[in-house]
């Protein structure tokens, strides 16, 4: 028998102001049947047994007689996206400053395409690039999304742009992935804030912190925003050392300095960075209570770019929950990951509550997470960096 199997999948995503990324009908998955022989229900259990899957779907035609196996064609129709849908069609407009968010440009437009693509309505996905978070750009790209006739927007940006975007978000409803709604103090009630809470998790993380605190950081904004969080709380803050540069001398600043024994230790610092001062703790016999980090650092490649000896004492703060597998493939194969990145996971489930509370109210969210005050409300866990996994204490926010 043979078999062609036709993939049509056009994705034409072009980050430039007032470009479509696609206005071409969803992908076809088209099996064509070239075989002159009938297929009875033996034949296709042979098929099946034999993982010839797309054989199976080209050749059953849902004769009477193959009612025994119905179930397992309808499988494989949800599995490649053959089933029909009614003619919805999703409206959405992203909000991009590509040079500001630079990689997330890509991976928030890409998880709100895997999204769209995993549910198989039709869409209309528009992107506009304000470059920039400059407040011209801003209200030129807003005042033109609306002339062309988009209420629902996604939005990536930073503070400075969410501040801008809060004043002039009118008529629209609004979702920043990247911003909680704590760093702005006049929120808009039609704009939804996806940001995780940094606080929250070092509270969390407090919790299994000693009676003495040391900080690692770089001189990032992040890093600042923690080690701000981090010296309100009531610990005693015993050592704080800021990498300003990327050549550091690791005996000078570890080998005699004893303030680091029986200290938990917050690594606010890129993965690199944390793993290689995790390693120089050990060398230079330092013994701390143990180390502790935020959503920042949590990634598996902590586990590759570290010995266990050196992560045994490691937990990681993770506001990120298990998501639906069938969401995941449709990342992956755009590249994109919301397992462990959280500003995609973010953009996922805020095109996940529009798409369910303004298209398709009759419709279950995919993203369990509440929203509280026009604030997404994570759960945070606290997770143990293993020997070969990362795992939750206990199932206590997950």
């Amino acid at each position: 028998m043979k078999l062609i199997f036709i993939i049509l999948i056009c994705i034409n995503a072009i980050y430039a102001q007032d470009k479509i990324i696609s206005s071409i009908p969803p992908a076809q998955n088209i099996f064509i049947n070239l075989s002159m022989q009938e297929c009875d229900t033996e034949c296709l259990e042979t098929m099946l047994k034999k993982g010839k899957i797309f054989s199976f779907l080209s050749v059953y035609r849902n004769h009477s007689q193959f009612d025994d196996i119905q179930s397992k064609y309808d499988k494989y129709l949800s599995i490649f996206g053959l089933k029909k849908q009614n003619n919805i069609n999703i409206k959405i407009a992203m909000l991009v400053p590509q040079k500001v968010i630079r990689r997330y440009a890509i991976s928030t437009v890409n998880s709100t395409m895997a999204y769209l693509l995993y549910k198989k309505y039709n869409f209309d996905l528009k992107i506009y690039n304000t470059n920039d978070e400059s407040e011209n750009s801003i209200l030129e790209a807003l005042s033109k999304l609306r002339k062309d006739g988009y209420r629902y927007v996604i939005a990536p940006l930073t503070e400075k742009g969410a501040k801008i975007v809060v004043q002039n978000s009118e008529k629209l409803t609004i979702y920043i992935p990247t911003v909680n709604i704590d760093k702005i103090q006049n929120p808009s009630p039609n704009v939804i804030f996806g940001g995780i809470s940094y606080k929250e998790q070092i509270d969390k993380l407090l919790l299994y912190a000693g009676s003495k605190v040391a900080i690692f950081s770089d001189n990032s904004s992040i890093a600042s925003e923690l080690n701000s969080e981090i010296k309100q709380s009531d610990k005693r803050i015993v050592y704080i050392k800021e990498f300003k540069k990327s050549n550091i001398n690791f005996k000078k600043i570890l080998k005699w300095n004893k303030k680091l024994d029986n200290s938990s230790i917050f690594l606010n610092l890129p993965l690199v960075k944390t793993s290689l001062l995790a390693s120089q703790l050990r060398v230079y016999d330092r013994k701390p209570y143990n180390l502790l980090s935020t959503q920042i650092n949590y990634n598996p490649m902590i586990l590759t770019l570290t010995q266990y000896e050196d992560r045994k004492s490691l937990l990681l703060a993770n506001s990120i929950r298990e998501v639906n597998q069938e969401i995941t493939i449709s990342n992956d194969f755009l590249g994109s990951d919301i397992e462990y990145n959280w500003v995609n996971y973010s953009t996922s489930l805020g095109i996940d509550l529009l798409y369910n509370r303004y298209f398709l109210q009759d419709r279950s969210r995919k993203f369990s997470e509440e929203i509280i005050n026009n604030q997404v409300k994570y759960n945070t866990a606290i997770m143990s960096a293993k020997r070969y996994t990362i795992e939750a204490l206990s199932d206590e926010g997950m």
